[in-house]
């Protein structure tokens, strides 16, 4: 037995389905901050004054509220597409003999990433055979595409699975009913019940394993399956839950490290997004917390380089953005997607002319850069250095694994 920290997740069965879970939550949710950008009155902001609130206020941006008010408006009124979304997007789990590890070794994590992520792409790699076998299937279906195993009807008979085993990485983050953000990954575990699975977790990664017997006559008929995912440095791994749905998704979640909630925000897509510092952000930290791991040493190459960290001596992206002088670190926002970088602006102007009337315009861009890997958001280290916006974060592929 190694002795890294190993820890089982209790998994508990939820009587509601995986959309009246859903429906909960945004319920929930709209009840504390829906209206909260429509306040207009004295008594009103007093009834928010609370300590919820104050951890709101302490542990996100100025505008969290207003955010997360938007996010929930967005996701009532795309519901259907919501829950097609997160369906398409969950893993399935895979045949433990096909993924040929040691008994022993379904249902501990490795510790080490590179392990961790070996398994991984040999289970993508069963997903491209389980597709490939499937017959009179047109090959631009069988593209790898998404961020889930499954195709985008609930049903579907050909299941898709993503282009990296990180790519899930882009959506793994979610608020729960306290209007906190969470790691969230979901399983499809149909005909399991919580006494079939079981979760364990170590410092970089968790395991889903499934395995369930009957009994026709003399034979006994045992189902084993199992599934691998990388975990973020940013989670509080100490802290995952699980719930099984009456539909069969299983939920597992975990609590983000509070620190990096400061620069988190969503953007008009509902997704999150982190806002960069800037230069007088960074030296504050520097002088109070005695801290450098904010700063970003600018190098003049613009566009994505690929560097190797001074401190850990890992490879590391490096993106450097010119950016017009009228847009602030307030003004702009950077989104992880699939082996993606894509840093945008939006400022509202005022132009007045010579007959003292004022002209207000929105001024926007957006920029995109492929990187080698897709990148967990709360990894990014982002800066405003003068005109020119950096942005850094660590890969997990060595060069000569990727």
């Amino acid at each position: 037995m190694s002795d890294w920290d190993s820890r089982k997740v209790p998994v508990q069965r939820d009587s509601r389905t995986f959309e009246q879970r859903r429906r909960d939550l945004l319920v929930k949710l709209h009840q504390s901050f829906g209206c909260r950008s429509n306040l207009s009155t004295n008594d009103e902001l007093d009834e928010i004054n609370n300590p919820m609130y104050e951890c709101y206020q302490s542990h996100h941006p100025p505008s969290w509220v207003e955010d997360l008010s938007q996010w929930v408006d967005a996701m009532q009124k795309d519901w259907e597409g919501e829950i097609q979304r997160i369906r398409r997007d969950m893993f399935r789990l895979l045949p433990a003999d096909q993924i040929k590890e040691d008994a022993d070794e379904l249902i501990t994590p490795h510790e080490e990433v590179p392990s961790i992520l070996d398994r991984m792409e040999r289970e993508m790699e069963v997903m491209r055979r389980q597709m490939g076998s499937t017959s009179n299937v047109d090959s631009k279906h069988q593209q790898l595409c998404g961020v889930g195993d499954r195709g985008p009807q609930e049903d579907a008979s050909v299941p898709y699975v993503s282009g990296g085993p990180l790519d899930y990485l882009k959506d793994v983050y979610e608020v729960d009913e306290k209007g906190q953000i969470r790691f969230i990954v979901r399983f499809d575990l149909v005909g399991y019940g919580p006494e079939d699975i079981e979760v364990t977790t170590s410092s970089h990664g968790l395991t889903v394993h499934a395995k369930k017997s009957s009994q026709e006559g003399t034979d006994t008929n045992t189902q084993e399956y199992i599934r691998t995912v990388y975990l973020p440095s940013s989670i509080d791994k100490n802290h995952f839950v699980g719930h099984l749905s009456e539909d069969g998704v299983l939920i597992l979640e975990a609590p983000v490290n509070s620190e990096s909630h400061k620069s988190i925000a969503f953007n008009g897509d509902r997704q999150l997004v982190v806002k960069p510092h800037c230069d007088q952000e960074s030296s504050l930290s520097r002088d109070a917390r005695n801290v450098t791991s904010m700063t970003i040493q600018l190098t003049g190459n613009c566009g994505p380089t690929v560097l190797q960290d001074d401190v850990t001596g890992r490879r590391k992206v490096h993106v450097e953005v010119p950016i017009e002088p009228e847009f602030t670190a307030d003004d702009l926002c950077v989104r992880m997607d699939t082996n993606c970088m894509i840093v945008s602006g939006k400022k509202q102007c005022v132009n007045e002319t010579e007959s003292s009337q004022k002209n207000v315009y929105v001024k926007e861009f957006t920029r995109s850069y492929n990187i080698p890997e897709t990148v967990d958001t709360f990894s990014v280290n982002t800066q405003l250095h003068g005109n020119t916006l950096l942005v850094e974060a660590p890969l997990l592929y060595s060069a000569k694994s990727h």
